[in-house]
């Protein structure tokens, strides 16, 4: 793996106009097999993005995702970049005014010309569509997404994404729990074998394996920090990672500053799950202007639905949580926290959804 501080020429979105973003620039990182007009993985990442959602040219996904491409998200796998290609158009019918706001771009090099980029937007939008299953709105709809992205000469071959589904459904005055008791509905019905992608998750996540920082990485303390709360209930001593004015944005409109906040948001998803198990899946980092540094964490939590909470009265069943975090280091201390996750797949699972 590349040093997560090399090639300080290739820059953060993090501050950066949309016109500075979108300039072209000489190439400045070894980028083998990309098109000519991307300097680096940054640039790539942005301006694809752009490409194909403000300048609405969707077919660019079959030169930017391989024909194979698997898409991970909590509600299933999707596999085939034709099936990108219509979500896409599916999507932006019914919210044609879409505008991606890049918020920034961590990302790694995990082998020669291969790179891992967790891209943060929020993306503004209007209703103004049918979408199949939604009548058009006409309501404004703000959501923040982080999609993780496996890519290989110019081509997207694997990606997870994790949307704030439930503020989007709210922001159309849309009850997540009535979609998501609809869904769980139709997940019922049908080849249940569909859903097997879930236990094997929830397998892998109680096996305890996982990603591992190296010592003197950055992402060595948000990992330690989410280990010692999930896996060691130690929420004060995983406190003291985090700055005592820490900005806090979780889903589903958790806004706050603090640690008394983040242990809030934490035990949250804790009073829901017993017996719970945490896996790191992937981290990067890489500096910010003035000093800071980014870390982004993808990581899951397998548990039982023990508990009556936030997620509606205890089932029983196993429940699996896939969420992706990013991190503002300054001085040794987190001092921003933006964790992503499906909440609407949640309360699916716990409606009993997405298989046994």
């Amino acid at each position: 793996m590349t040093a997560w501080d090399a090639w300080p020429e290739v820059i953060s979105p993090y501050g950066r106009s949309v016109e500075d973003l979108l300039a072209e620039r000489p190439r400045c990182q070894p980028l083998d097999g990309f098109d000519p007009v991307y300097s680096d993985i940054v640039d790539y990442i942005v301006r694809c993005t752009h490409r194909i959602w403000e300048q609405k040219n969707i077919g660019l996904c079959r030169s930017h995702y391989a024909e194979d491409v698997v898409m991970h998200t909590l509600t299933g796998p999707a596999r085939g970049v034709e099936t990108v290609v219509q979500n896409t158009v599916a999507t932006m019918a019914a919210f044609s005014d879409r505008v991606v706001v890049a918020e920034d771009v961590i990302w790694s090099e995990d082998a020669p010309g291969l790179f891992l980029s967790s891209h943060r937007i929020t993306s503004h939008s209007t209703q103004l569509g049918n979408d199949g299953v939604l009548p058009a709105t006409l309501a404004p709809v703000t959501a923040t997404t982080i999609a993780d992205c496996l890519v290989r000469e110019n081509r997207i071959v694997e990606e997870w994404l994790v949307r704030d589904n439930a503020a989007a459904l709210i922001a159309v005055g849309l009850d997540p729990w009535t979609v998501a008791r609809a869904a769980a509905g139709v997940d019922r019905t049908g080849d249940p074998a569909r859903h097997a992608w879930r236990a094997e998750a929830i397998a892998e996540v109680r096996a305890g394996t996982g990603a591992t920082p190296p010592a003197g990485h950055p992402a060595v303390l948000p990992a330690a920090m989410l280990a010692t709360a999930f896996r060691d209930d130690l929420y004060g001593d995983a406190a003291q990672a985090l700055s005592p004015a820490v900005e806090l944005r979780w889903p589903t409109g958790r806004r706050g500053l603090g640690r008394g906040y983040w242990i809030g948001c934490l035990l949250q998803l804790r009073t829901a799950l017993h017996n719970v198990s945490f896996a790191l899946d992937h981290y990067a980092a890489r500096p910010l202007p003035g000093g800071d540094i980014a870390v982004a964490l993808r990581w899951r939590l397998a548990g039982r639905h023990g508990g009556d909470s936030v997620w509606g009265p205890a089932t029983g069943r196993d429940l699996l949580l896939m969420a992706v975090s990013h991190y503002r280091l300054r001085a040794g201390r987190i001092v921003e926290d933006i964790s992503v996750f499906d909440e609407v797949a949640m309360l699916r699972q716990a409606s009993g959804g997405l298989g046994a």
